[in-house]
């Protein structure tokens, strides 16, 4: 028999440039690029497939969300993590500080909105990795220390993408919650424009209906101003309220526009 279709929202997370891009990409087209381009804000794409077992098969639509992984940005990145079912830790096998991150910004900043929800490892980019073994070594320390089940993967090669992916929703057909302990999120000091540029972008949202509504527009007027997240610039920013406005002019009074305007070239000029 099957179940009633069930819809899930999903989220992979981790560092910049580990990979969680190509992986969606691979899992939902089956194509791999070497080409690397930062997910400004969040990207969600949707993806359906049926997960059997003995007794029934349950067909799954995911969401999923492919949240900006430059660390500092949290109010997009938790308020992201509003109604995840689950969740995908993505790190590069040869960037060992990827890994930590998990530990020290990623999960604590999750648990910090959501309940103990099903988490899978993902260790990626194995086909760059000197050795497979230590690579698989490494992860299943992980895997013991966090209490979850995990993959060594290559996005490029397409191993173990599929099988990462179909063991969260298994698991979370199965109601398997990460056994997690809360714990605080290790900060450190950013780039002051960083929280600024967060700032503006959860604003925007807020006012344009929320993340999956507001960030392609978000993403097209950033990059027409030439906004590197990991880095960005006073003028840079200037330039990205400009442009914002000018979006938002379709949508709402010239009166309310303009204040949003003037509140954002504000908080700008605060930390300039």
């Amino acid at each position: 028999m099957v179940d009633d279709h069930v819809k899930r929202k999903i989220l992979l997370l981790g560092d910049g440039a580990v990979g969680k891009t190509s992986l969606i990409r691979r899992f939902v087209v089956d194509k791999f690029s070497d080409d690397y381009i930062t997910t400004i804000g969040t990207k969600v794409t949707k993806k359906d497939l049926r997960i059997e077992s003995p007794s029934k098969a349950t067909d799954m639509t995911f969401m999923i969300w492919d949240v900006l992984g430059q660390k500092g940005y949290r109010g997009i990145q938790e308020s992201s993590f509003q109604g995840a079912k689950g969740a995908l830790l993505v790190y590069d096998v040869t960037r060992p500080e990827t890994a930590e991150s998990l530990h020290e910004y990623w999960i604590p900043h999750l648990l910090s909105v959501t309940d103990p929800i099903p988490i899978v490892l993902v260790a990626n980019k194995v086909d760059l990795a000197e050795s497979r073994r230590k690579v698989q070594e490494d992860l299943d320390d992980l895997k013991d220390v966090l209490q979850v089940d995990g993959f060594v993967s290559s996005a490029k090669t397409g191993l173990n993408v599929e099988a990462g992916f179909l063991g969260l929703a298994k698991a979370m057909i199965a109601k398997a919650d990460a056994k997690v302990m809360k714990r605080d999120a290790v900060e450190e000091t950013w780039n002051p424009f960083i929280a600024v540029t967060d700032q503006i972008i959860v604003d925007f949202c807020e006012f344009m209906g929320g993340q999956e509504a507001a960030m392609p527009i978000v993403r097209q007027q950033l990059t027409r101003a030439g906004i590197d997240v990991k880095a960005p610039t006073k003028e840079g920013l200037r330039l990205a309220v400009d442009y914002l406005a000018e979006a938002e002019s379709s949508f709402r009074n010239a009166a309310d526009v303009e204040a949003s305007k003037l509140r954002r070239l504000g908080w700008i000029k605060e930390v300039a």
